[in-house]
């Protein structure tokens, strides 16, 4: 048993280096070092514990008892569990692997001098391994070339864009400018011309039927709310009390320029420009401007009449609340509204189809709600040569003004993207501006994933349904080499059940295409993909970066 003991002190000391293509040289070094720490061992002398914590005599190195508490006075042995054993592996990559594995019976140096005792065989594979590392190395360096031609041009493209932008951003700011004044300028004439045309409509103004009238052939002794009054009752839909800006835009009654949308400005022009009305406003300083259009939209809307006629004519306006209201209905569904919709729809469904009385001043007529394709068109109101003109003006500098607005807005919205894309974030020399806003699939057997640069990131169904969003764009975030542009973080996705909100990381690879190539979903609702460009194909990185590795 000593003799043995001895042996592995003997063998386990010191080792002979052969450099292959060399003159036969002998080098003394201690098993389980690399020769950048050989120094450190100097036979006859004692030995320092590496971590300054003790001194030994040379004798006890690797002698297969563990003296030093780090482990270094057995280097080649497997004595101290916190020890390292050097791997040469002349031929391929060098290793350290934990001494607790020396001569286990397991080789796990390609060289195989961790198994020198043991009964197990180690073929030295080094050579072998280091041919296939060579050429995969090659073939590594050969696509980081091909792709770096690509990112170079890539990289021309980003400084254009950049410029095209800047030099849009410049004429956009001088067209907005002119495009405020053009603004000003048709609000002005459109002011005028509604003014005009609020004259003009006047003398088309039906009487106001007297409070106190009563409609009611049956005897009932309550007073029937005047028109306004009934009309602010329809309206007030919430019975708040108040007519607001919202309750105004649900009527298409209200659309002054008939462009089928509704705007702030118009509803509170029924609103006397304000953004609420009471009761005692709504008369006051709402009912002057809405009953024309209410008139208008029935047909209903003439010239005055003589008297022997007024008792008829203010018998048929009582109708105008009923039929607007039922106007009203056939409308809201242009509106966009969502849950406002659904109120008023459950509202029309309950109301019962009455029959409704009307006096004409002759005969009583019962008129039933039916279908709209049953009910008669309204004859139209025609105004007198110079009123129509008016109001065909009034109309023509309502448009023009609503034009002059959208070209406005969009100039805004077009200045703000080139504001983003000159400010945002292109990688060195804008490599990735030519990618933002493309998007990028990977299909699996189950999902589709898209991943759009600087947008967002999803997940659909391929048998079909919504997208899921997974996540949208935050920042660059790689830590590979120091290298932030190596990867992406998309954050705020949908929210998981009972969980927390997707997230995406993609991690950037060289490669020829720009290709999403890989999606998994590692951790519950955090996804992380993979995704090939040209863009990431520096060769100077790819050398250095190697270079240990290799």
């Amino acid at each position: 048993m000593i003799s043995h003991l001895v042996f592995i002190g003997i063998a386990a000391l010191a080792i002979p280096l052969d450099i292959s293509h060399v003159a036969s040289v002998e080098v003394s070094r201690i098993r389980g070092i690399s020769i950048s720490v050989n120094s450190l061992y100097t036979p006859n002398t004692d030995f320092e514990c590496l971590d300054g914590n003790g001194k030994i005599t040379f004798d006890k190195v690797n002698d297969d008892y563990c003296d030093c508490g780090d482990g270094s006075d057995e280097p080649g042995t497997s004595a101290c569990s916190n020890g390292s054993f050097f791997c040469q592996n002349s031929g391929y990559k060098s290793l350290h692997i934990p001494s607790g594995r020396v001569n286990d019976g397991i080789c796990d140096c390609c060289d195989g001098t961790d198994e020198y005792t043991s009964d197990k065989h180690c073929i030295n594979n080094c050579f072998e391994l280091g041919k296939e590392a060579n050429a995969e190395a090659e073939k590594t360096a050969q696509l980081f070339k091909e792709g770096n031609k690509i990112r170079i041009e890539m990289m021309a493209q980003g400084k254009k864009l950049k410029n095209e932008h800047t030099v849009k951003l410049t004429k956009y700011k001088s067209d907005y400018e002119e495009a405020e004044l053009v603004k000003k300028e048709k609000e002005i004439i459109r002011n005028e011309a509604e003014e005009r045309e609020k004259v003009a409509l006047e003398k088309y103004k039906p009487r106001e039927p007297e409070p106190t009238q009563s409609v009611n052939n049956e005897g009932d002794d309550r007073g029937q709310l005047t028109e306004a009054e009934e009309y602010f009752k329809m309206l007030d839909k919430d019975e708040s009390g108040t007519v607001t800006m919202l309750e105004i835009q649900h009527l298409m009654t209200f659309d002054k320029d008939g462009n089928g949308v509704i705007t702030e400005e118009e509803a509170m022009y029924f609103l006397g420009h304000q953004h609420e009305v009471n009761l005692q406003e709504f008369i006051e300083k709402s009912w002057s401007n809405i009953k024309p259009f209410i008139m208008r939209e029935q047909g209903s809307f003439e010239p005055p009449r003589n008297d022997v006629n007024n008792d008829a004519e203010n018998n048929d306006a009582k109708q105008i609340p009923e039929q607007a209201e039922k106007h009203h209905y056939d409308h809201h569904g242009d509106d966009n509204f969502g849950g406002a919709d659904d109120e008023y729809e459950d509202e029309n469904e309950e109301e019962p189809e009455n029959e409704i009385e009307r006096d004409d001043g002759d005969d009583h007529h019962e008129i039933a709600h039916e279908d709209d394709d049953q009910e008669q068109e309204p004859s139209k109101v025609e105004y007198d040569e110079e009123t129509q003109t008016i109001v065909d003006e009034a109309s023509a500098a309502r448009t023009q003004y609503h034009q002059a607005e959208k070209a406005l807005l969009d100039l805004q919205n077009e200045i703000r993207g080139l504001e983003g894309k000159i400010g945002r974030d292109y990688g060195p020399d804008d490599v990735f501006a030519s990618l933002d806003g493309q998007c990028f699939q990977f299909t699996n057997f189950e999902y589709i994933y898209s991943m759009c640069m600087y947008g967002r990131t999803t997940q659909s169904a391929k048998s079909g349904g919504s997208e899921v969003l997974l996540g949208q764009w935050n920042d660059w975030t790689g830590t590979e080499m120091n290298n932030k542009y190596s990867q992406m973080k998309f954050t705020g996705g949908a929210t998981c059940w009972n969980g927390p909100t997707r997230s995406s990381t993609v991690d950037l690879r060289c490669g020829l295409e720009n290709k999403l190539v890989a999606v998994a979903e590692p951790r519950r609702c955090e996804y992380t993909m993979i995704f090939e460009t040209p863009a990431v194909c520096n060769a100077d990185v790819n050398v250095n970066g190697s270079h240990d590795e290799l």
